[in-house]
C-alpha cells in the first residue's frame, strides 16, 4: 500500500516533530496512528537538513530499528538493524547489503519555525528540507 493511502496518513501540514527531536546525524521515528493502523516514518537529520522516509526496509518489509528511537547511523548512512542494509540519508538509496540498489520510500516534509511538517504538496522526492 502506498503510504499516502495508508489509513493513518496524517493531513498535509501536520507537525511530525521538532527539528531538534531528530538527533544531528541520526534518526527519529514518528508513529502516526489511526485506530489499529500505524504508519511509521523515519526522519533523518544532518545539520539543518531533514529527510523523511517510510520506516520500512525494502529487503524484508521490516522497520529499520529494533528498539524505539534506536537507529544505527554512520557517515550519512542509516543501517537496517535486521539485515545490515545501509541507506543514504539524502536519497534513501541502499548502497550496501541485501537490497543494494533499492531504496527507502521518501515522504515529503518541510521545516519551518523549528518544526518538521508533512508536505503532501511537495513534488515526489522532495523529502529533503532545510530547517528554517
Amino acid at each position: 500500500m502506498n503510504w499516502r493511502e495508508h489509513p493513518a496518513c496524517p493531513a498535509d501540514g501536520t507537525v511530525l516533530c521538532k527539528v531538534t527531536d531528530v538527533p544531528d546525524d541520526g534518526g527519529y521515528e514518528v508513529a502516526c496512528a489511526n485506530g489499529s493502523e500505524t504508519l511509521r516514518l523515519l526522519l533523518l537529520r544532518r545539520g539543518e537538513q531533514v529527510w523523511a522516509y517510510e520506516n520500512i526496509c525494502p529487503h524484508f518489509s521490516l522497520p529499520l530499528n529494533y528498539d524505539p528511537q534506536t537507529f544505527v547511523t554512520l557517515d550519512g548512512l542509516v543501517m537496517c538493524a535486521h539485515h545490515t542494509a545501509f541507506f543514504q540519508f539524502e536519497d534513501g538509496k541502499c548502497v550496501d547489503g541485501p537490497c543494494t540498489g533499492a531504496g527507502l520510500t521518501p515522504v515529503p516534509v518541510r521545516c519551518k519555525d523549528g518544526l518538521v511538517r508533512l508536505s503532501l504538496q511537495s513534488r515526489p522526492g522532495a523529502s529533503n528540507s532545510r530547517a528554517a
